[in-house]
This record gives C-alpha cells, structure tokens and sequence, in this order.
C-alpha cells in the first residue's frame, strides 16, 4: 500500500478507544483529527473528558468537540485536512447530508451486531438479553437510515454462556478494531465486494432504562442469568429484599428445582443464595446492597443475615 489514509475518527466511549489505537499505530494510516463529545460530568461528579477524547489528548492527536459535525464550516475543516474517510465508532451524533455528499461511500461505521440483526443503540446488550450463541462487530458505510448501510465487514464471534458485557465488549472491541483496520488498508476490494442488508430481516434495539434491571421471578432461568450478564455494566439487575433494591452481579443456573418463582430456598455461606425462578432457580454468587460495596455472596452471609423460605415481592 502506498498512499498514505488520511482519517478522521468520530467516537466517545471506552468501547472505541482500541479501534483508534490500531488505526493511530497503523504506519500507512494518520489519524488527522479527533472528533468526540464535549466534556460533562461523568464519576464523581468531575467534570472530565470522554475516554475517545482523553486518548487523543494523551497521545498529541488533534481533537474537535464540536455541537454539530452537520456544518459548512465543519465539512471544509475535515477538506482542507485532506480527509480520505471518516470512521465512526459510537459517537452520539447522527451523519447528515452534508458529510454524506461530500464523503459519499467514505464514512465507515463500526456496529456491534451481526447486522441486520440489532440495528440501534444496544446491541451488545440484546445478544446476551435474548441469550445468542454467535455475533459479529460489522463494518457498513453509513448512510441516511440507522445501521442499514452495506455490510463491508462481518467477522463471526462465539457468545459463551459465561461471558457478560463486560467480556464481550472486550471481543468485540478486539475484532472489530481489526476489521475497521482491514476495511480501510482493503477498501478498494471490500466495497467491490460489500453487500446489501436484508432490511426484512432488521431488528432493532432500544437504549437501556434503568428499569429494565428489575428481575421478574416468574421469568425462566435462562431469561434472568441473560439479564444478569447483559446489564452488567448499566443498569445492573436487581430484586427487592425487605424494601431495599439488591443487585445481582454473577450468578449460575441450577438444576432440579422445582418451580417456585421468588421462593428463597437456601441462603447459608455453603450454598450461597438460591432463589426460585418459573422453571428452576438461580444461585447467588456476587451481589451489593444500597450504599455498600459489591460483596461475593459467602462472605456477604457470613456476616449477615438473609431470610430463607420466604417469597421475594416487590
């Protein structure tokens, strides 16, 4: 390859940073510019940049926080820079006509799904709410629709059955990376060969609510241990004990139980805690009340006391 890519990357969280460090340590591409969200209150109440934007700061790569990307004076800032392809990983703003005209085929997307499958806000989190064996992060041109560009990319991934959010982000951020790094350096004979999305055969997602943590005992196992692990991260699930919201954060699927929903059968530092669900029950193994540290079940029971026989209600 002997043209040097000159790229501007659009992104903001944690889940982008690996993509724009394989492109700013590839030799035959220059990250020219940055481009993330303002900085706001994150942890702690501290004013503080997004990770995307730290990254760049850190690493001497110019960076823009600008209020629309959808401007004349934007699209000629990224011309004169002499921009050959946009590449957008989770950033917040929608792509306009504007880029779209003047990048036309040249702004590529990183979506972490298997597209059609899971076009929107959170796929990641509905491939393990909806308990899938197989993903893929794709690489698609961008394009007027939400996620419906071609598909240049698809590397298929393994969900295990012990993976989280956590642990898939980080296979996704992986592949994904790599393929936006193989699209670019490739693009001639990716886009000759990209194809069409099924859009009968799209699915899309909704952001996450905090509501969607609170756990429903008459669920099956399967459907809580999913929720479990998909909302890790945010909003974390959870279930009412004498008033107070407790969040679950590792659990495991047991067998032979009979169908007790919210029944809790055992709940001793040997057996951790085990709860009845509408086909078996869940054990217990991490959890955190209000304003206390997350804790792993045993050590949680040593000293403390948690009813057992009792029905969990709300």
């Amino acid at each position: 390859m002997s043209k040097m890519l000159n790229i501007c990357f659009m992104g903001n969280p944690k889940f982008a940073v690996q993509t724009l460090d394989v492109l700013y340590k590839e030799e035959n591409i220059d990250v020219k510019l940055v481009v993330s969200s303002k900085d706001k209150k994150r942890s702690r109440n501290k004013v503080t940049p997004t990770p995307i934007k730290q990254y760049a700061l850190d690493n001497d790569i110019p960076v823009d926080t600008p209020d629309s990307v959808n401007t004349e004076e934007f699209v000629n800032q990224l011309k004169d820079l002499g921009i050959d392809f946009i590449v957008v990983v989770a950033f917040g703003q929608l792509i306009g006509d504007l880029l779209l005209k003047e990048f036309k085929d040249r702004i590529i997307n990183l979506h972490p799904s298997i597209l059609p499958k899971y076009r929107g806000a959170a796929p990641m989190q509905f491939t393990l709410l909806n308990g899938d064996t197989k993903t893929a992060p794709t690489t698609m041109l961008i394009e007027k629709g939400m996620d419906s560009g071609d598909i240049l990319m698809q590397n298929i991934v393994d969900v295990d059955l012990k993976d989280d959010y956590y642990s898939l982000e980080e296979k996704m951020s992986d592949l994904g990376s790599q393929a936006i790094c193989d699209t670019l350096l490739n693009f001639d004979i990716v886009y000759q060969n990209r194809t069409k999305q099924d859009d009968d055969k799209a699915t899309f997602t909704s952001k996450i609510s905090k509501e969607m943590g609170k756990i429903d005992w008459e669920k099956s196992s399967f459907e809580i241990y999913n929720q479990i692990r998909a909302l890790i991260d945010f909003p974390k699930a959870y279930f009412v004990y004498e008033g107070e919201n407790v969040k679950v954060l590792e659990a495991e699927i047991l067998e032979n139980y009979d169908s007790k929903p919210g029944y809790i059968y055992k709940a001793d530092s040997k057996n951790n805690i085990i709860i009845g669900t509408g086909d078996g029950a869940i054990k217990i193994n991490k959890l955190q009340f209000p304003g206390k540290k997350a804790m792993e079940t045993k050590a949680f029971l040593m000293g403390n006391e948690f009813k057992k026989g009792i029905i969990l209600d709300d």
